[in-house]
């Protein structure tokens, strides 16, 4: 790609550009009320990615006692295939796992393929399907999760 990817904690000031990332990947993007909320938590963690000092990409993670279930992962659609996803689950996940998190739960469309690919490189296993949970086009959900103790 030739150029650094910057992975950090998300600030208020980058609340704009990640509702922004939401609009350009979501069918039902989080408001920027939504977004601005997560960072008062002490048990959200948004990461997101920067390159060239432009946010392209972030992901959220909630975390309940050793437990932790990520909201979102998005890349911009003009910066995907770059390794950016691959780096900001990467920093997630160890993240959580300085946290005590054992285990980390997220769904996703039964149709992205591309995701489930991601998520399988860091041992994430399907262990459940929720019918219709995504709106907008209507479509299944895949639960997964991985156990943080087989992450190197």
């Amino acid at each position: 790609m030739g150029q650094e990817i910057k992975i950090r904690l998300m600030r208020k000031e980058d609340c704009e550009a990640v509702r922004k990332i939401e609009c350009a990947c979501f069918s039902i993007p989080w408001s920027l009320e939504s977004i601005e909320e997560v960072l008062q938590y002490e048990t959200h963690q948004f990461l997101v990615a920067e390159v060239n000092d432009e946010v392209v990409g972030y992901m959220g993670m909630i975390k309940t006692i050793d437990e932790a279930d990520v909201t979102n992962v998005a890349v911009l659609p003009h910066m995907r295939k770059k390794g950016i996803g691959e780096l900001l689950v990467r920093e997630s996940l160890k993240h959580a796992k300085e946290e005590q998190v054992n285990t980390v739960f997220l769904e996703v469309r039964e149709s992205n393929a591309g995701a489930i690919h991601l998520y399988e490189k860091f041992h994430f296993i399907p262990i459940s399907m929720r019918k219709n949970y995504y709106k907008d086009p209507l479509e299944n959900a895949v639960i997964m999760s991985a156990n943080l103790s087989t992450i190197k």
